[in-house]
C-alpha cells in the first residue's frame, strides 16, 4: 500500500494551471519571434533573387538594342532570342503572388502581376497616332506578351513617350521595375499599378539595381494634370520617396525615373 507520503509526492509531480499557461505564453512567444524571422529572411531572399533578374532583364534590353538597333517592344522578343535571354523566367518575381498556387506557375496567361499591370501603362486615349512598327497590327503583334512576367517595363509604350525617357540623365534611367515589395495601397486608384505602393526596385541601363519608395496620394479633379507634365513630389531625396498624384494620366514615369519627364 502507498504511504500517505507518497501520495502526497504523486499529487505534487503534475503541472498547475499557472504552470501550464506559463509554459503556452512562452512557447507562443517563440514561435512568434521564430515566425518573424523566417518571414524577413524570406523577404530578404526574395529581394536578392528579384534583384538578380531585374539586373539581368535590364543588361538584356541594352543586348537587344545593340544587336538589333532597336529596342524590344516586349520581354516576348527578348525571350525569342537565347543568346540574350536564356531563362525566360528572369522575368519572375518570387514575391508575385502568382506562384502560390500552382496553376498560377504554370500559367501563361495574365495571372502574373506584370501581364496584369504592364498593359494599363499607356495613357488616356488608346493607341492614337502614327505606330511605330508601320501598322497597328504590326505595333499589337511586337508589344503583345506571350510569356509570363512580374516586372513593369516601359518597352511598349509609343515613341515619343520613350524618347521622352530616354532622354534622362545619363544611365540614371531604369528600364525594368518591381512594385511587388511593398504594400497593397489602401485607397484604389484608377490605374491598376496604384494597387501597390511603398518599397519598389528599379534596374537602370546600366544593370544597377536601386530602391524606391513610392506613394500616392488623391487630389480634386481641377488639380489633374496635363499630359506630359505628372506632377510629382520628391518627398525625400535620400530615401528616393516620391509622391505622385492618382489623378496623373501619363506614364508612370515614377518607376522609371527620379526626374520629371520633359514635355513633348
Amino acid at each position: 500500500m502507498r504511504t500517505m507520503r507518497e501520495t502526497k509526492l504523486r499529487r505534487n509531480t503534475g503541472f498547475t494551471l499557472v504552470e501550464l499557461l506559463t509554459v503556452i505564453a512562452i512557447v507562443a512567444v517563440m514561435a512568434t519571434l521564430l515566425f518573424s524571422a523566417v518571414s524577413g529572411a524570406r523577404t530578404r531572399s526574395n529581394q536578392v533573387v528579384c534583384r538578380n533578374n531585374l539586373r539581368q532583364a535590364a543588361v538584356a534590353v541594352e543586348m537587344y538594342q545593340d544587336d538589333t538597333g532597336r529596342r524590344p517592344r516586349s520581354f516576348t522578343r527578348m525571350a525569342a532570342k537565347p543568346s540574350i535571354i536564356r531563362n525566360p523566367k528572369v522575368f519572375i518575381c518570387p514575391a508575385d503572388p502568382a506562384l502560390k498556387s500552382q496553376a498560377g506557375a504554370q500559367s501563361t496567361s495574365n495571372a502574373f502581376w506584370g501581364n496584369r499591370v504592364n498593359a494599363s501603362q499607356e495613357p488616356m486615349g488608346g493607341r492614337s497616332g502614327v505606330p511605330e512598327e508601320g501598322s497597328w497590327e504590326q505595333e499589337i503583334r511586337e508589344t503583345t506578351e506571350s510569356i509570363p512576367f512580374s516586372y513593369l517595363h516601359p518597352l511598349a509604350w509609343r515613341r515619343d513617350a520613350w524618347t521622352r525617357l530616354m532622354q534622362g540623365r545619363g544611365n540614371q534611367v531604369g528600364v525594368v521595375a518591381c512594385q511587388l515589395h511593398g504594400l497593397r495601397s489602401p485607397v484604389q486608384g484608377r490605374r491598376p499599378f496604384t494597387e501597390f505602393e511603398g518599397q519598389t526596385l528599379r534596374a537602370q541601363r546600366d544593370g544597377a539595381v536601386i530602391p524606391r519608395k513610392i506613394f500616392r496620394t488623391m487630389a480634386a479633379p481641377s488639380a489633374t494634370p496635363a499630359y506630359g507634365t505628372p506632377v510629382r513630389a520628391m518627398a525625400d531625396p535620400v530615401e528616393g520617396t516620391l509622391t505622385v498624384l492618382m489623378t496623373d494620366d501619363d506614364y508612370p514615369w515614377e518607376f522609371y525615373t527620379d526626374a520629371v519627364p520633359q514635355t513633348r
